[in-house]
């Protein structure tokens, strides 16, 4: 009788071992697919982050309220979207390189105007809405006279014109050098294209009135603000592949006022 119970005993144990056992490896096999989740979406993240070198990328819930710098900060939940979608990723990543092209279109035109970029903060959230604040500041504009002020103004019309000149031109040199089919398809391309300006211009000039028309130096963009920048830059993609054989003629866009 006592060998029984102490056979019973072992059985009992023996089970709860092999259970334990059991629950541990499932625990760790748990663990493992979670560690290699998180080290596939910093992986992913990282190679996000080269899209955007002159600003610091970020995987957050908000937009960065640091007062300096220049920040990039996409929802994790967008992250593990754009892993399962292909086409959700295609799309976010046109936005993220826009906020590159944004980034030194702004520069280009503070730069140019007198005034400084003092922060840039982006951020997408998890339905891929785009969302930017900016502070500028133009501390010499405050110290000029109202006659150097109205100078500068008229000096920031001439840089928008001059743009459209640009554009007009380009648009003149492509309809003279490329052959005829190319011509006219390139004519109905750049007619929807000028039509009230290029991509390009339209982001610049978008840009610059912000500026201009911010009283404290805050400049907010909306997600359909940066579908603007997003088109400029297709344009300059397709500026420099459109025409292999021959001089660039289309749109060159190297964010340069």
């Amino acid at each position: 009788m006592a060998m029984e119970i102490t056979n019973n005993y072992s059985n009992y144990a023996a089970q709860g071992m092999a259970g334990n056992t059991k629950k541990k490896e499932t625990e760790k096999t748990q663990e493992t697919a979670e560690s290699s989740k998180t080290k596939n979406t910093a992986e992913y993240a990282n190679g996000l982050a080269k899209l955007v070198p002159s600003v610091d990328f970020k995987v957050g819930n908000v937009c960065s309220s640091a007062k300096s710098g220049k920040s990039l900060t996409v929802n994790p939940q967008l992250l593990e979207k754009m892993q399962n979608d292909p086409e959700k990723a295609r799309d976010m990543e046109d936005m993220i390189k826009g906020v590159e092209s944004m980034s030194k279109l702004a520069e280009g035109i503070a730069k140019a105007t007198g005034w400084t970029i003092v922060y840039q903060h982006s951020y997408i959230d998890e339905n891929g809405k785009y969302h930017c604040r900016m502070q500028t500041r133009n501390d010499g504009m405050l110290k000029l006279s109202d006659k150097l002020r109205e100078e500068r103004k008229k000096n920031s019309e001439k840089l928008l014109e001059r743009a459209k000149e640009k554009a007009a031109e380009k648009k003149e040199k492509l309809e003279e050098t490329l052959e005829e089919k190319q011509a006219a398809e390139a004519e109905e391309v750049t007619a929807e294209k000028t039509e009230g300006g290029s991509a390009y211009n339209k982001a610049e000039q978008l840009i610059n009135e912000k500026m201009a028309a911010s009283k404290d130096g805050t400049i907010y963009l909306s997600d359909a603000d940066m579908k603007t920048i997003i088109e400029a830059s297709q344009e300059e993609d397709a500026g420099k592949t459109t025409v292999k054989d021959q001089p660039q003629v289309g749109a060159n866009l190297d964010l340069k006022i």
